[in-house]
């Protein structure tokens, strides 16, 4: 089950959605819990945790623009589907460079993919905000 908190009715909405897709696509069943905040004076856009067992806490910064926001839901969401599958834990990457972490090469890898595909399935990949800006 998704929960979204925090930001507008249609961030949640369409936060909602992104990260039910990729539940389907990658065949998981988490409980997750999803807060847009504003997080000020923090660079990163968003946060996964682990809490329980199938139980996770993603953070991400509301004020991003809507394709940017849920990309980052996605690329943490691909984090979720790591912890599910084992492939991740919250020390197995500690000391290696943040961009040279396999979860990191995955989950920045996968997100605009996963994120297209969820708009052109969705029927809103004609729309302005889910364009590349050229």
């Amino acid at each position: 089950m998704i929960t979204v908190t925090g930001g507008k009715q249609y961030q949640r909405n369409y936060a909602t959605s992104i990260a039910e897709y990729v539940c389907k696509k990658f065949g998981i069943e988490p409980m997750v819990e999803i807060s847009l905040r504003e997080m000020r004076g923090d660079s990163n856009y968003g946060y996964c945790c682990e809490l329980e067992d199938g139980e996770y806490e993603i953070e991400v910064k509301r004020g991003l623009p809507l394709r940017t926001l849920l990309t980052t839901v996605a690329h943490e969401m691909v984090h979720v589907k790591q912890y599910e599958t084992g492939q991740l834990t919250q020390t197995n990457e500690i000391n290696i460079d943040y961009w040279d972490r396999p979860s990191e090469i995955e989950a920045h890898g996968r997100e605009t993919g996963l994120f297209i595909r969820w708009a052109e399935d969705s029927g809103l990949a004609h729309r302005k905000w889910t364009q590349t800006k050229n």
